[in-house]
């Protein structure tokens, strides 16, 4: 019971802060915080986010009865206690990793758990209200593809992918087997992959303009719909790369090496699929502006596609580095030769 207490009231100090931080925040209530409308009821996420606390703080106590080891939170107060207490003391490597993991935990959970209500949000008003409109299948496919199948299927995978690396921050434990076995130690990985999130992408936004659409139009039918079809492959191929992750899904940490299907044949699915989406999404802008002969305009979209591009080369080069500390991860090496594209990259 003595052990229970100490790490549930560890780990509530540091989620209670993480709460009040988020809903203080400037920035975070404005970016986080707002109504979304599930059909006829209006909810705001602030209310959402309360609720998880809540339930999240309530399923501590049980969780801490099943998993008795002294809680990173708990490895965290301590530290910091003896660097307040004890002259020229040296963090543990065992420190750091936890101090570290809760910093992830503290920055990637919020953003998660709010675009998944984002999505969730789409997802049931376009299934509710698109038996108003099952008519237009037939008189008008474009739009019924447009504004209820491509946006509920692209919404539907983005939700499966959130789901499950929201769990993975949320929930660590060795029955699981997800615990983190180490967390990245180098500022450079911290950097290429904190700058792909809010607010640090707003840095990249001041260099290079986003040019991407997460619905792009084009003016042939045919080429509309196989172009359209295409990113929800390549989506789905993302989305199943987190789903191989399982529990172990989560930035910036090592929590086992997984070689299920699609890390069977590429080391970074998820990378590379999100790229080539990313470029089809730029399409229809890149095919207006060679049709007017805009050099310049074509130039900052290739620069900025190719900024975005090397980011993500960047954070699989600067991952890897970090799982080669794991002999499994060499192992898998050996198997999986190809970084981005089988056979070939």
């Amino acid at each position: 019971m003595k052990e229970l207490i100490k790490n549930y009231i560890s780990s509530a100090f540091f989620i209670i802060l993480w709460y009040v931080f988020y809903t203080q925040n400037s920035y975070y209530k404005w970016f986080l915080f707002f109504d979304i409308q599930f059909i006829n009821t209006k909810i705001n996420t602030l209310d959402i986010f309360q609720f998880l606390l809540y339930l999240y703080l309530a399923l501590l106590i049980p969780f801490y009865l099943v998993e008795n080891n002294k809680s990173k939170a708990r490895i965290v107060l301590n530290s910091i206690k003896n660097k307040l207490t004890i002259k020229n003391y040296k963090i543990k490597d065992e420190e750091k990793n936890s101090i570290l993991a809760w910093i992830v935990k503290f920055f990637f959970a919020p953003l998660m758990i709010i675009w998944i209500f984002q999505n969730l949000w789409v997802i049931v008003n376009k299934v509710y209200y698109w038996f108003n409109e099952t008519s237009t299948f037939f008189q008008n496919f474009y739009y019924f593809y447009n504004n209820y199948i491509f946006l509920t299927i692209f919404k539907l995978i983005i939700f499966i992918d959130l789901l499950f690396f929201t769990l993975g921050y949320l929930l660590e434990s060795k029955y699981l087997w997800n615990k983190i076995k180490s967390v990245e130690p180098t500022v450079l990985w911290w950097l290429v992959a904190l700058i792909c999130y809010p607010p640090f992408n707003s840095v990249m936004d001041n260099f290079f303009a986003w040019y991407s659409s997460e619905t792009p139009m084009f003016n042939n039918f045919y080429v509309h719909i196989i172009l359209n079809s295409l990113l929800l492959v390549f989506f789905a191929i993302y989305s199943r790369a987190s789903v191989a992750l399982w529990l172990k899904a989560s930035n910036l940490t090592n929590r086992w090496i997984i070689s299920k299907w699609p890390y069977k044949y590429v080391r970074h699915p998820a990378y590379i699929s999100k790229n080539i989406s990313w470029f089809i999404w730029a399409l229809p802008i890149i095919f207006i502006n060679i049709k007017e002969f805009n050099i310049y305009n074509l130039f900052l979209i290739f620069a900025s596609i190719s900024a975005w591009w090397f980011i993500y080369y960047m954070r699989a080069v600067t991952e890897e580095r970090h799982l080669e500390l794991d002999d499994e991860y060499i192992e898998y090496k050996k198997k999986v030769k190809y970084k981005f594209i089988p056979k070939i990259f």
